[in-house]
């Protein structure tokens, strides 16, 4: 029955957030950015179907484009909710009526809600772009792996960005952090393995199922498939669970 309860307030919290959010735009932003990948992925695939219509194609061109894009979302994401407080300098007064950590709690699913519906609408729509410009359908448990990837990250770097905007004055920091993710995961690709494996925005490529070799003598794409690095997904899933838990106790002992 107290479950029943805790999860039925936790509910409501969530839903406060949400109405908070009404006149940010936010939705706006994460569509703009799906619609973004969308226009990306049209005009490279347009290109690349003329070589090769394999599925694969789909499938490494998404980790590529959202390794820049995803990281700065997030952070987007996880920044404009906790601004509302920022902004109004109402911490204060808000933690005289809710507990800091489940404020804390109900801020971090309203980032995860946010980002898991536009992982979901971003793996569809690229998905269903891709055979409509005559790729091969991507195989469903593939796209599965995919999206658990993508919002994995997602969820890393939001969780991370969400702790730095909960204990700073202003928003620069966590700003800037997504800035330089973004910059970090456009070069992360061509990094080694060893070295990308120390990015957090690298992952959204060293999750990736697909390898890719470049016959010079036959300017043709050999196209492949690999393991899901299992390890490198529970890796990421265990830090976050880390920051989480470890910004958790720490918010509850905020000082008002």
């Amino acid at each position: 029955m107290a479950s029943n309860s805790r999860g039925l307030r936790m509910g409501s919290q969530v839903a406060l957030e949400f109405s908070k959010l009404r006149h940010r735009h936010l939705v706006a932003v994460c569509i703009a950015m799906v619609a973004f990948v969308l226009l990306w992925f049209g005009s490279q695939g347009a290109k690349q179907v003329v070589r090769s219509d394999d599925y694969r194609t789909v499938l490494y061109s998404l980790p590529q484009i959202n390794a820049v894009i995803l990281p700065l979302l997030s952070t987007v994401v996880a920044s404009t909710v906790c601004d509302i407080e920022n902004r109004t300098n109402k911490w204060k007064e808000l933690l005289t009526i809710e507990r800091a950590d489940s404020l804390f709690c109900a801020k971090w699913l309203t980032c995860a809600i946010l980002l898991a519906a536009t992982v979901t609408g971003e793996v569809a729509a690229t998905t269903a772009l891709g055979v409509m410009l005559g790729f091969d359908p991507v195989p469903l448990g593939e796209a599965a792996v995919l999206w658990a990837s993508t919002l994995g990250v997602c969820l890393f770097v939001s969780t991370v960005v969400e702790a730095i905007c909960f204990f700073a004055n202003n928003q620069f920091l966590p700003v800037a952090t997504g800035i330089v993710l973004s910059f970090l995961g456009l070069f992360s690709l061509y990094l080694p393995p060893a070295v990308s494996m120390f990015v957090p925005s690298a992952y959204f490529g060293l999750l990736s199922t697909v390898s890719m070799t470049y016959d010079a003598a036959s300017g043709s794409i050999i196209w492949g498939s690999v393991p899901w690095p299992l390890w490198r997904f529970l890796l990421v899933a265990v830090i976050t669970a880390a920051a989480f838990l470890l910004s958790l106790r720490v918010s509850s002992r905020k000082e008002l």
